[in-house]
């Protein structure tokens, strides 16, 4: 890759922008999330590989239950000249973050709980994943207490049946709540499986958007 490629991590609370050149991450931005759809479309001109936290189809946003305006939006007419690339944040995650072929779950923990999983070194596309699960409010309701015991009891619970399926054996955690001390490794032991540390942190739904290309 010879020229730089622009990443963007769009997420309920902020949107996060990476340049990377392919190697390494040249320079980063954060913003805060605008509150409408007019300020949404002027904040991305402004800052384009994009990240979304819900489904996509092409250059379309469908939805996102943490950003109640996004409904279908079209990036292609906000940047006519630039090559488009969207794919679910949770993915872009993977994307960044898988470098071996074990069965591994990807999460990202902020406003909502992003999941992907990646299999035989491939991120696989699961499209339930793409939507919230039903118990997400239950999440953002213990998250916001910060009992940091229930939140790792009650994520364990929730996503044993998707270790079981998919016969999980590591467990990466990126967003927010991954920066509570120690959270990652006692989440991992309630969950029965080992885990990773992030390489590329709060940079790494951004550059796992810039691969795309």
């Amino acid at each position: 890759m010879k020229k730089s490629v622009l990443g963007i991590d769009i997420g309920g609370s902020k949107i996060r922008v990476v340049w990377w050149n392919g190697k390494r991450v040249i320079k980063a931005r954060e913003v805060k999330t605008p509150k409408n759809l007019g300020g949404f479309k002027k904040t991305l001109r402004n800052l384009v590989l994009i990240a979304v936290p819900g489904p996509a189809k092409g250059a379309v946003f469908i939805s996102a239950a943490n950003i109640s305006y996004i409904k279908n939006l079209n990036f292609k007419p906000l940047f006519p000249a630039a090559r488009i690339k969207i794919d679910h944040d949770a993915r872009c995650f993977a994307q960044a973050e898988y470098k071996n072929t074990q069965r591994t779950l990807f999460l990202t923990l902020g406003t909502g709980v992003g999941r992907a999983v990646g299999k035989n070194g491939k991120i696989l596309k699961i499209r339930k994943f793409e939507y919230p699960e039903q118990w997400e409010k239950k999440y953002q309701k213990i998250r916001d207490g910060r009992d940091y015991r229930a939140l790792i009891d009650f994520l364990a619970e929730q996503l044993s049946r998707t270790v079981k399926i998919y016969k999980i054996r590591r467990v990466i955690v990126g967003g927010g709540v991954s920066k509570r001390k120690n959270f990652t490794a006692k989440f991992a032991k309630a969950l029965g499986v080992r885990h990773t540390k992030s390489v590329f942190g709060k940079n790494a739904v951004a550059v796992g958007a810039a691969m795309l290309f």
